[in-house]
């Protein structure tokens, strides 16, 4: 339910991309919009990001409050401060279920403590670090509540390895990190691990790995997975391209406009990103398609950066919107489908 972490980097075009490449499609001037609504900010509220709903209305994500890095989230429209759980200096959502359970990662600064959290309406619940590492970040929660986190020891070259706290209360199942299983991205309703595994993608469940279906020549990796569906990028000859996995053995297909796809929801949505050919940023602004088909995101007014980082069960968008290119937080968005 989680997407995969991109940066807007600021860095050269990778490479001379074609305008047909590019271009939108002839129908786009009638494709449908989903509408943007800029949400108020907490006082105290300054900028962040939108990372997780739960797809009855709830927006949730961090924010900077009173200098602090915390758990905010949205309901009817209004902020609703969740704060820091005591003995730490900040909270960062990652994700959130359809039961409105957050999950994400609390740091202690100055003790360099990392845990991974869940949070939900009677508080903040901190996970234990597993034997033999330091730190343990959260990374996705499923609609039954499995945690997915990232443990690591301290210092480079230091053990890695994927967690997973499943909702039963078992013991927690600890995947060390191997070139198959480099990198935990996201967790599906059914325990599903999706992992970066160099140049492609693998699924890890009890034990088994399966490879995305692969492509000579070709760098393609997933970001994200719900119902067995995966959403990510694929890259050749220096241009990315926004794919899509309807199974692990199906051959990917190409989202029609966009660099890359960040989020899935139940129904097949998807949010991510178009190209941008004209300015310093590999990536553009959001894009969204139902199923394969792409829609139009439009921009808050007086914003020129805007990035959809959920695509919710309910059909809506969540992410933020800035003013440069760089940034990687801003405004709270939330963008509805709008005949």
């Amino acid at each position: 339910m989680k997407r995969k972490f991109w940066g807007r980097l600021v860095a050269p075009v990778v490479a001379a991309l074609s305008v047909a490449a590019l271009a939108q499609p002839a129908d786009a001037a009638i494709r449908i919009a989903w509408r943007p609504t800029v949400l108020p900010l907490p006082s105290g509220g300054g900028t962040g990001v939108l990372t997780g709903s739960d797809g009855k209305g709830e927006y949730t994500g961090t924010f900077d409050v009173n200098g602090v890095q915390t758990v905010v989230s949205w309901r009817n429209g209004q902020p609703v401060v969740r704060g820091v759980p005591s003995g730490y200096e900040a909270a960062l959502a990652a994700d959130e279920n359809p039961s409105g359970v957050v999950a994400g990662t609390v740091h202690d600064y100055d003790t360099f403590i990392s845990r991974a959290f869940t949070l939900d309406a009677t508080g903040f619940h901190i996970r234990e670090v597993p034997a033999g590492y330091d730190y343990v970040y959260g990374v996705a929660i499923n609609a039954r509540g499995d945690l997915l986190g990232r443990a690591t020891q301290f210092g480079s070259g230091g053990a890695e390895a994927t967690v997973l706290w499943r909702a039963d209360g078992s013991a927690p199942v600890l995947i060390p990190k191997t070139p198959d299983t480099y990198y935990a991205r996201d967790l599906d309703e059914d325990g599903t691990i999706l992992f970066d595994s160099g140049n492609r993608s693998a699924l890890w469940k009890d034990g088994v790995l399966r490879y995305l279906s692969p492509e000579p020549s070709l760098q393609a990796w997933g970001s994200a997975i719900r119902n067995g569906v995966v959403v990510g990028t694929a890259i050749r000859g220096g241009v990315e391209q926004a794919v899509r996995w309807s199974s692990a053995t199906s051959p990917w297909v190409a989202l029609a406009g966009g660099g890359r796809a960040l989020s899935v929801n139940k129904a097949g949505l998807t949010a991510g990103l178009v190209p941008n050919p004209s300015g310093p940023v590999i990536v553009g602004n959001a894009i969204v398609w139902r199923t394969t088909t792409p829609g139009e995101v439009r921009a808050p007014s007086g914003y020129s950066t805007f990035e959809a980082k959920v695509a919710a069960d309910d059909g809506s968008l969540a992410g933020y919107a800035a003013n440069s290119p760089s940034d990687s937080y801003g405004v709270p968005v939330v963008w509805r489908l709008t005949p």
